[in-house]
């Protein structure tokens, strides 16, 4: 679970300790006084319930579509074990992630433009600068795009 899921997960804690509470009198006619030990209990339950749910145990698969679908193209799976498929090498120069397109430095130092479809990966996609990466070329219209681009694990 990364540190923005369990942030949400206590803050939806906390907001669940207010409206439970309502919810009760309203719909079952209970009747629960909002003392401080009433509402942290209900936030301590409902947040080991969400922390519960999201767990998962070591050797459990999840694949990148479910466990994490906007996650960034670094953290997928880009299925780069053949090194010698002919794709070449290169850097990252800059990568401007609100709009989705940046270059690539080829190995001979040509800047190569890359579009954020043509990255590996479902979801969210983007390069960091410096990032080495794996690509084919070809020449379109407004010059050389980068294709089928996935990111080199050292």
């Amino acid at each position: 679970m990364s540190g923005n899921q369990l942030i949400k997960s206590v803050l939806a804690s906390v907001l669940a300790a207010f409206i439970i509470p309502f919810l009760l009198q309203r719909v079952a006619g209970v009747e629960i006084g909002f003392t401080l030990p009433v509402l942290a209990i209900i936030a301590v339950v409902v947040l080991l319930v969400t922390l519960a749910s999201a767990w998962q145990p070591a050797g459990t698969a999840v694949t990148a579509r479910t466990a994490r679908p906007f996650s960034d193209a670094s953290e997928q799976d880009d299925d780069e074990g053949d090194e010698n498929d002919g794709r070449e090498i290169g850097s990252v120069k800059w990568f401007n992630v609100s709009k989705g397109f940046g270059f690539i430095t080829r190995e001979n130092g040509d800047d190569v433009f890359v579009h954020f479809r043509n990255i590996r990966g479902r979801g969210h996609r983007s390069l960091n600068e410096g990032q080495k990466v794996r690509f084919s070329v070809r020449e379109s219209d407004k010059g050389l795009q980068a294709e089928d681009v996935s990111i080199v694990r050292s």
